[in-house]
């Protein structure tokens, strides 16, 4: 089984708050095409939500801080 992981860093690169790093797990089977296309396929459904989500939550913790000085 295969692992990715993904580290979010800002310009500086600190880790962004809440989340130092992620692993995803690629079920990649037998290693035919379709096990691997299946596998990549699920990676992006599951990764993608939460890199977005992510963003989302700096983008609004920033935000509020600037609205709060």
């Amino acid at each position: 089984m295969a692992t990715i992981e993904i580290i979010i860093r800002d310009d500086h690169g600190n880790t962004i708050e809440g989340r130092a790093r992620k692993e995803y797990k690629l079920d990649l089977g037998n290693q035919s095409f379709n096990a691997i296309e299946a596998a990549v396929g699920t990676f992006k459904n599951v990764a993608l939500p939460d890199l977005k989500a992510d963003f989302l939550k700096e983008a609004q913790d920033n935000f509020i801080k600037k609205t709060t000085n």
